[in-house]
């Protein structure tokens, strides 16, 4: 029996060219926990210089479960290939960093059932609650498409989301050298053709977080990524305009989600992570500006 729901899982981030698998394992652990009751198959797509490397315990996980291979290199890319190895109805595209609770698939694929008119449903992504510095992040980064309740959306969540099959295949990803502005485009093509998002708050992941080195990277590519999408292009004179809107955007979020988010003291040392994420997005600006055709010591890919 064909399963009705596939799973395509890719890295997105990797820190070294010493690939550990770690994040997969770990995400094939959370959908072995899953809630959901029907059968569905999971397929790990990676990059075929790590063919000889795969650990046998990847096969052992969870049922249904396939490693795939392609000469792709940008995480875009993989994705895209892993669309076309599936065999569901449905297909869930999930980075590898990122786990679901075991709520999340059965969730998501309630809603598109339930809701013929909805092309794809994505949750809510977080970082934890644990400490003042996932808690702040986790307002700058991950509340922009939280609506705090189920709603339609104008956002798909990249780091994870469950679609109509012909939609992925209609809709691949535009080539971009970050996945931040492929993603971006993506949603934006996905919106001007008419497709409807929905967004359901108790489909959470949990995503993987670093310390400073991690923060610089997602806010280069965040800089590069918004000066790319400046109504004048890159430009000088786009920075400032840029960079305030971010920080007003933030802003409107604090406003609308500070409670759920935060703490008192949270509140005093927000701002502080806003200036040196500015910082750093400038640095991706420049980026923009000078039309490199890399991210420079990115771990994204």
């Amino acid at each position: 029996m064909e399963p009705a729901i596939s799973v395509v899982i890719v890295s997105d981030f990797e820190l070294t060219d010493q690939k550990t698998w770690h994040d997969e394992i770990e995400v094939l652990k959370a959908f072995a926990a899953q809630d959901f009751d029907e059968p569905f198959e999971l397929i790990v797509v990676e990059n075929s210089k790590f063919a000889n490397e795969v650990p046998a315990i990847l096969d052992t996980i969870a049922p249904d479960t396939r490693v795939v291979f392609t000469d792709q290199t940008q995480s875009a890319h993989l994705k895209d290939y892993g669309v076309h190895q599936c065999r569901g109805d449905l297909v869930a595209v999930i980075e590898a960093d990122c786990l679901p609770n075991p709520a999340w698939l059965r969730t998501l694929v309630q809603v598109l059932r339930e809701q013929p008119d909805v092309d794809v449903v994505s949750g809510r992504t977080w970082y934890g609650d644990q400490s003042l510095y996932r808690r702040c992040l986790n307002l700058l980064h991950r509340a922009f498409d939280d609506y705090g309740r189920p709603s339609t959306s104008i956002f798909i969540s990249n780091n994870g989301a469950l679609y109509r099959r012909p939609v992925l295949e209609a809709f691949p990803y535009p080539e971009a050298i970050t996945p931040f502005l492929s993603s971006r485009l993506r949603n934006r093509r996905l919106l001007e053709a008419g497709h409807r998002f929905f967004f359901h708050p108790e489909a959470r992941m949990l995503h993987a977080i670093g310390g400073l080195p991690f923060l610089f990277d997602v806010h280069r590519n965040v800089g590069y990524s918004d000066m790319m999408q400046a109504p004048h292009g890159p430009t000088i004179g786009s920075i400032l305009r840029v960079l305030l809107q971010r920080t007003k955007r933030e802003w409107s979020d604090l406003r609308r989600l500070g409670d759920s988010y935060l703490t008192g003291f949270d509140r005093l040392l927000l701002p502080l992570f806003q200036l040196v994420g500015r910082c750093f997005e400038t640095v991706g600006m420049v980026d923009a500006l000078l039309g490199r055709r890399s991210i420079p010591h990115s771990a994204y890919r």
